[in-house]
This record gives C-alpha cells, sequence and structure tokens, in this order.
C-alpha cells in the first residue's frame, strides 16, 4: 500500500526556520527585525573588507613605485 502525503508549497522563515506561505519574506515582524539587523551586519562587514582591501593595493602600489 502506497501511502502519498501532499505538502502545501511552503518556504521557511530565514531566522527560525518555521514553514511560511511562498509570498512572506519571514514569519513575524521579530524575525523581519533580526534579518534586517543581519543584512546590515553583513553589509558593513563587506565594505569594511572591501575598504581594506583596497587600502592594501594603494600601500603595495606605492610601496612598489618607491622602489
Amino acid at each position: 500500500m502506497e501511502v502519498i502525503v501532499m505538502v502545501e508549497p511552503h518556504k521557511h522563515c530565514p531566522v527560525c526556520s518555521t514553514p511560511i506561505p511562498m509570498d512572506e519574506v519571514t514569519c513575524s515582524e521579530r524575525c523581519q527585525e533580526i534579518l534586517s539587523k543581519n543584512q546590515q551586519r553583513v553589509r558593513r562587514t563587506r565594505m569594511i573588507f572591501y575598504l581594506v582591501f583596497a587600502l592594501f593595493i594603494v600601500v603595495w602600489v606605492v610601496l612598489s613605485i618607491r622602489g
């Protein structure tokens, strides 16, 4: 005997993994705030990385030119 279980299309909240409808981003306002803060932290960290990398390249070029 074959059992078929149908589950409605859904996705999971990226913060707490609770099942949510396909058209929702998060399951609650609290999770939305947490997600926004995490995204801001990632953007800030990425920007700092790029700035440090650019500074390293500038210093390397200046030192290479000076010989």
